[in-house]
């Protein structure tokens, strides 16, 4: 039997693959939200997250999920 599981971006089937627990469209949209949050911090470094949220167009669940990913990534 095949490895699978749902996307946790938007619950599709997909391949069961270490470490990638998004269809290739979520992943795609989750790097350039990444990549928005990236740019808008870079050029407002006093930012807060609702800051980013409304300027960058990023919704805020992706925003804590950034900011828990790179913690957990700085340990």
């Amino acid at each position: 039997m095949m490895n699978v599981e749902n996307c946790k971006g938007c619950d599709k089937v997909i391949l069961r693959r270490p470490g990638q627990p998004f269809c290739t469209a979520c992943a795609a949209s989750r790097t350039e939200e990444v990549r928005r949050i990236k740019r808008y911090i870079l050029r407002h470094p006093l930012a807060r997250i609702l800051d980013i949220h409304r300027n960058a167009g990023v919704p805020l669940k992706a925003i804590h999920e950034f900011v828990r990913d790179d913690r957990a990534q700085s340990r």
